[in-house]
This record gives C-alpha cells, sequence and structure tokens, in this order.
C-alpha cells in the first residue's frame, strides 16, 4: 500500500450529542420558527421506538413524515427526494439502512442531516456514505458524500430497549476496526500519515473498551437499565467505528474480516444473521490467515463470552457441506476483495485451512 496517494480526512458528524435527552437538542440548532419544511425519514419500528422521545417538531405542521423500508435504492431515494424537494431539513431515525437513505436523500437535496440512530449495529450514523442497493436487495457499492451529519443525536434509552442481537453485532463490527487496520497499516510501504496514526491507535482503544465493557452492556440490556458501560459501547460502536475510518481512509477500513462476511452473505442459511455477527467470525479467519494462534484462542474465547459466533455451526453453516465451503470461498476470494490486502497471496487453500483451523479451535 503507497502513500503516494494523499489520504481524506473526513473524521464525521460536525456534532454529536449522546446522552439522555439528547433530541432536545434539535429544536436548539433548529427552531421551528426557522423552518419551513422538515422531512422525516424513519423505518416503522424505529419511529415508534424514537416516539416517545422525539420533539414536538415532529408532529409539527412542518414536518413531512415518510417511512421506510428495504434498503437505500435508487427507487426510493428518488422518491423521497420528490416528495421532500421543498425542505429545509432532513431528519432520518432508524437503523443503517434508513440512515443511509436519509443521507443519500439530504445530500441530493443540498440539506441539512440530521442523524437519530435507534440502534448500535454499526457506524453508519457517523460516516459520511450510503451504500446502495438495487431493487432486488443486492448490494452494488457506496457513495461517498461532501458532507458528514449536522448532528447525530444518540439517545440511550431508545438503543437500551432495541434488542440485544444489535448491540451485540455492533460490538463484533466494532471489534474488526482493529484488526483490519493494523493489517493494513502493517504492510504501508511508507510511513503512515499522522492521522492514519491516530485511527489505528483509535482503533485499539475501542477494541480494549468493547472487550472490557461489552458483557456489561449487554447485562444493561437483559435488565433495562443504564449503566455507564453501556454508554461507553454505545459510543465506542456509533462514534469510534466511524472516526477510525474518518481519520485513517483506506489505512483503517476494511481487510480479510469483511470479506469472509461477504463471502458468508451467498449462503441463504446465514441471512437471519446480522452484519456485525458475521463481521466477528471473519475476525478470528483473518486471524487464522496471519498465523496469530494464540490471538486466535484468546480472541475466540472472548467472542464466546459476548454470545458472537466462534464456528461456522452458529451462523447455521455446516463445515462438513464443502459445496457451501467453497461457495463461501469463491465469493470471499474475488479479485474485488479487501481480503487481498492480506501480506501473501490469499488463494483457496490458504483460506479453507484458516477456516478449518477456527472450526478445529472451536471443536477444542
Amino acid at each position: 500500500m503507497s502513500a503516494s496517494d494523499p489520504i481524506r480526512v473526513q473524521p464525521g458528524a460536525a456534532n454529536y450529542f449522546s446522552h439522555v435527552g439528547a433530541l432536545d437538542e434539535i429544536e436548539r440548532f433548529y427552531p421551528e420558527s426557522s423552518l419551513k419544511r422538515v422531512l422525516w425519514i424513519s423505518g416503522k419500528r424505529a419511529q415508534a421506538a424514537a416516539a416517545p422521545y422525539l420533539p414536538a417538531l415532529f408532529a409539527s405542521s412542518k414536518s413531512t413524515r415518510l417511512s421506510f423500508s428495504g434498503h437505500c435504492s435508487e427507487r426510493q431515494v428518488g422518491e423521497f427526494v420528490r416528495r421532500g424537494s421543498d425542505a429545509d431539513l432532513v431528519i432520518g431515525v432508524g437503523g443503517g439502512s434508513a440512515l443511509d437513505t436519509a443521507k443519500a436523500v439530504a445530500n441530493r437535496l443540498n440539506k441539512p442531516f440530521i442523524a437519530i440512530p435507534t440502534i448500535a449495529a454499526t457506524c453508519a450514523a457517523w460516516t459520511p456514505l450510503s451504500v446502495w442497493y438495487d431493487d432486488d436487495h443486492r448490494a452494488l457499492g457506496f457513495e461517498l458524500f461532501p458532507h458528514a451529519s449536522h448532528l447525530l443525536l444518540v439517545e440511550p434509552r431508545i438503543v437500551l430497549a432495541a434488542p440485544a442481537a444489535y448491540l451485540r453485532a455492533g460490538i463484533g463490527d466494532t471489534l474488526a476496526k482493529w484488526y483490519e487496520a493494523r493489517v493494513l497499516c502493517e504492510r504501508s510501504e511508507a510511513s503512515l500519515p499522522l492521522t492514519a496514526q491516530l485511527g489505528l491507535a483509535a482503533s485499539l482503544q475501542l477494541r480494549d473498551i468493547l472487550l472490557a465493557d461489552g458483557a456489561a452492556a449487554l447485562a444493561a440490556v437483559a435488565s433495562g437499565t443504564l449503566n455507564e458501560e453501556f454508554l461507553r459501547v454505545v459510543d465506542a460502536i456509533v462514534a469510534g467505528g466511524g472516526l477510525v475510518g474518518g481519520l485513517g481512509e483506506r489505512y483503517t477500513r476494511l481487510a480479510a474480516a469483511h470479506s469472509i462476511h461477504n463471502g458468508l452473505t451467498v449462503l441463504a442459511e446465514t441471512g437471519e444473521f446480522l452484519h456485525g455477527t458475521k463481521v466477528a467470525y471473519g475476525i478470528l479467519v483473518q486471524l487464522a490467515l496471519e498465523g496469530k494462534d494464540d490471538e486466535l484462542a484468546q480472541l475466540a474465547a472472548s467472542l464466546e463470552g459476548l454470545g458472537l459466533p466462534t464456528r461456522l455451526a452458529q451462523i447455521n453453516v455446516d463445515y462438513g457441506e464443502q459445496q457451501k465451503i467453497d461457495a463461501l470461498i469463491a465469493h470471499t476470494i474475488r479479485a474485488s476483495e479487501s481480503i487481498h490486502l492480506m501480506p501473501g497471496k490469499i488463494d483457496a487453500d490458504r483460506l479453507q485451512r484458516a477456516i478449518g483451523k477456527v472450526e478445529t479451535l472451536a471443536k477444542s
């Protein structure tokens, strides 16, 4: 990886608030008297979860409320742009797909954007990009925008009430920041830009926070009681995960763990599992590829304690069905996949051995 091309540093949200009552910040920054029309985009379940905490502006006659479902697609974004063409402000409420859609709409309208995540499963609320899908729900790629959100507001009581699977997936996805960034930075051919060094350091701190506080944060969800560990873990996922990529760009983004996730998506039986859950398993395979056996064993024990998968059977894949494993491997090692940023040649045999090592460890 060469440092000859400058990286684009785009840290994230202009203003981040993460506290009880955070949604009240909307009317401090955007009083109703200054607005002609506000466009709200949210999923139905997300809107119901957020409803007790939304400001009066949501119910105002100055607001247009659009219901989102599915993925961020050209059809859906185009419709929302048409219906919100005279909006002064776009507010997205929900998970990653809803927020990606709202970000794309705000970008098309060239209007400020406010993100209100209702789950902490990814850093989508932070990042200035949207992942695009076609109408058959197949991923097409991502689009990077000139601006991130003007306000990112986390009401922890909303996130606390979401199913634990979302927080668990967020932990898995954010843990990968360190393991993938480390690989990318280690193989750089030149000295790292300072911002990439900062991103790498942040990813290590995030890993330590998630491993130290993750269990207590999940216990908070189970009991419905806020604790400090929960607040730290949510900030680590929503803000920290996005900050790492924003600081380091190509040095702190994707390596093998996310390619393993992509390979798993071709197996229909993994469809019920969230992105970060599959990424967590991918970290283990990446460590096996690196030959870091001690670290692999340590992380596997930590993931098991957090309820994240350490073997294929836990994501509905039978390791004994070689045809399925071949399909996973073939997709994972496509030429376009980030797994090829790993040191050495990655081919089917090497990946098969790495997957087998993870399975053997899990059985032992």
